[in-house]
């Protein structure tokens, strides 16, 4: 059942209670105005203890505006949600780091978690780095996607996070979140933020005749627009609200005294009293869908076909043969848990490559659990199928030790298919 949003102020205080979500943001962002521009505070409390949830579309953009104020020498503190799961969330996720580093470190990654924390980035190295890791995990737990609908997600994250290296003139970098939404229905929901310049004061600096916020958003959205047409090719958002909007998903962005969005396909914009700092875009991809890429990426009337990561990443110029090391893939060879993502990106590898023989090295392994490789070769070659399996996975470098314990996952494995492995 959702909670109200309840926001207040006392002192330097500013409570966010209830369940915080993006159409939330600008009312705090005019709180926290008026307690250092007006008020005349150097510090400031975000106190979220009686918050009952919050969203990336909400927190990600107030993280963003946090790390600006830091950099005017404003002091913030926080105070952590009394729920138990809201708070935890508030650390697995960074949230709590950005807002208050001094008191909260980054999050340990978790390779076995669906989510990944938010991160920073200030350069295009960071920007791939980022990128990389978003795109390994989505490989690792979302089973038998599509590659023209994955590359499709992969563009829209690359275009969108680049804006704001390009565009923004945010001093403190963006910060990116995605989330993995809905397994089954191949769903996932990313949100970018920066406390920059916005979108409408940026294109007007080439568009100086857009007088309105409103205006600016749309224009902003429209194939081929940006602020310099020499450098840059302005397809971006154009890109990523397509992506969205043919797969029946959702996306909204903020900026200035306006914000946009596209629900179930239809595009709208809106004025808003109070400005936005910086610019959020916040999407939901629904990825099931095909041909979902060649639907989007209609630019100019051309289909737009992008390397995707896949390509840069695991194929081989002959595209004969993918080189797999599991030592890469894996913290641990010990469970079943730990298999999971490798067997569920080791799936997609085959089936985004067909043809191509997959090349499993186990170069520094010396024993892997029967679990282990129950949950990845003995599942593997039951999906695959005895003759598919022969001829598109290769073990190479493996020890007799870990060969037989492969070759008996996959005995037991075919003779119960649908049952737990036991060793014996």
């Amino acid at each position: 059942m959702p909670t109200p949003f309840l926001l207040g102020r006392e002192g330097n205080r500013v409570t966010i209670a209830g369940d915080f979500g993006i159409q939330d943001v600008r009312k705090v962002f005019a709180v926290i105005h008026e307690t250092v521009n007006t008020r005349g505070h150097s510090d400031i409390d975000l106190d979220f203890s009686h918050c009952k949830a919050a969203f990336p579309g909400a927190m990600l953009p107030l993280c963003a505006h946090v790390m600006h104020l830091r950099e005017a020498r404003i002091d913030v503190q926080l105070t952590l949600p009394q729920d138990e799961r809201v708070r935890r969330l508030f650390e697995s996720t960074a949230w709590a780091h950005f807002l208050c580093p001094r008191d909260h470190d980054y999050p340990r990654r978790n390779n076995l978690a669906r989510q990944v924390p938010a991160a920073r980035y200030s350069t295009h190295e960071d920007q791939e780095v980022v990128l990389n890791e978003l795109l390994e995990k989505l490989l690792s737990v979302i089973p038998n996607f599509n590659r023209s609908a994955f590359a499709a997600v992969e563009w829209a994250l690359n275009e969108i996070s680049d804006n704001v290296l390009n565009h923004s003139g945010s001093s403190t970098g963006g910060l990116l979140q995605l989330s993995v939404f809905d397994l089954a229905r191949h769903r996932v929901e990313f949100t970018i933020s920066d406390a920059g310049n916005g979108v409408p004061a940026t294109l007007r600096a080439a568009k100086p005749e857009i007088d309105n916020d409103v205006d600016a958003l749309l224009e902003a959205v429209k194939s081929g627009v940006t602020r310099n047409a020499v450098d840059f090719q302005g397809n971006g958002l154009y890109g990523a609200l397509e992506i969205c909007r043919v797969g029946g998903g959702k996306f909204s962005l903020n900026a200035g005294n306006a914000v946009l969005i596209c629900s179930h396909e239809t595009v709208s914009a809106r004025r808003e009293s109070v400005p936005f700092t910086g610019t959020t875009v916040d999407a939901l991809i629904d990825f099931s869908e095909p041909a979902l890429l060649e639907r989007a990426l209609a630019i100019d009337g051309r289909i737009h076909e992008p390397v995707d990561y896949i390509e840069l990443r695991y194929e081989q110029d002959d595209l004969r043969s993918i080189p797999f090391r599991l030592n890469d893939q894996a913290f641990s060879f010990r469970s079943r848990p730990a298999g999971r993502p490798v067997r569920v990106k080791l799936g997609n590898i085959i089936q985004a490559c067909p043809g191509q023989t997959v090349f499993v090295d186990f170069t520094g392994i010396s024993v892997v659990s029967s679990s282990f490789a129950d949950e990845v070769f003995g599942k593997i070659f039951v999906e695959l199928g005895p003759m598919r399996f022969m001829q598109t996975v290769r073990l190479v470098n493996v020890s007799p030790t870990v060969q037989a314990l492969i070759d008996r996952a996959i005995t037991q494995r075919m003779q119960n298919p649908h049952g737990s492995y036991k060793a014996h």
